[in-house]
């Protein structure tokens, strides 16, 4: 009798510190960062933009803990160099950031695209039309490989694509050029008056898929690229993925 009571206190002593003991396999945290690009992201927007609520929701599906922040773009840049953050969202694809990323599947496709003022006489039906004109451009923006390395343009740094459409819209610069959602997003939301004095034109500079990005030197970025593009093929699948883009834009459904 008593060594059968010593073995129940002992069963019930071990179920309870299994019960209270940290689980042996925890989620993996990971830190998505993306720069101030709305609609894309952003740090007043519906979680914090499309880009990073596809990201965010994707990853964490697959099982995942995720935090996400939006920063300044040369901090991501260096940050990420560095091993400061784990992703990088709103990326198109770039030779460059592929050095020490690991791209993953797209989950959006957009164009890149250029605003005039209303009423002016500009015309882009070809790339090499842009030589007439003033360019206004975001400070380290990437457009398009062969725009972004001509010096010959007439190019207006400026630092956010607001300001660009701005002056722009008072005559300050021919004109300026983004993904139609970012130009969209600013005559709609950010600058409503701009709207009437702006005109989208027709020419297509680039048409770009938008990725995240893994820093390829952690430990398991290949597993991390893997679990989202099977779980982002999923979501395409069943609608979800649909359902959550619609949220960010009603009129695409």
């Amino acid at each position: 009798m008593i060594e059968g009571t010593g073995m129940r206190i002992l069963s019930v002593t071990l179920g309870l510190l299994f019960a209270f003991a940290p689980p042996v396999f925890a989620e993996q945290r990971l830190l998505v960062v993306a720069d101030e690009w709305p609609p894309f992201s952003g740090r007043d927007l519906p979680n914090q933009g499309i880009s990073v609520d596809v990201i965010t929701a994707v990853l964490t599906r697959a099982g995942y803990d995720v935090t996400a922040d939006i920063l300044p773009w040369a901090r991501i840049m260096d940050g990420s160099r560095q091993g400061d953050y784990d992703i990088v969202g709103s990326l198109f694809f770039d030779a460059e950031i592929a050095e020490y990323m690991t791209y993953a599947d797209p989950f959006y496709q957009t164009q890149v695209k250029f605003v005039a003022q209303t009423g002016e006489d500009v015309s882009i039906g070809q790339y090499s039309d842009i030589a007439e004109y003033s360019v206004a451009v975001g400070d380290g923006f990437l457009y398009e490989e062969r725009f972004d390395r001509d010096e010959a343009l007439n190019k207006v740094v400026v630092t956010t694509t607001t300001q660009a459409m701005n002056m722009v819209a008072y005559g300050r610069v021919d004109v300026t050029l983004d993904s139609q959602e970012v130009l969209a997003h600013v005559t709609n939301v950010v600058a409503p008056d701009l709207k009437d004095r702006l005109i989208a034109l027709p020419f297509v500079l680039a048409e770009h898929a938008v990725h995240m990005a893994v820093r390829t030197d952690l430990e398991n970025s290949a597993e991390i690229v893997a679990d989202f593009n099977r779980v982002l093929a999923e979501m395409k699948k069943d609608g979800s993925l649909d359902a959550l883009l619609i949220k960010h834009d009603p009129n695409r459904g």
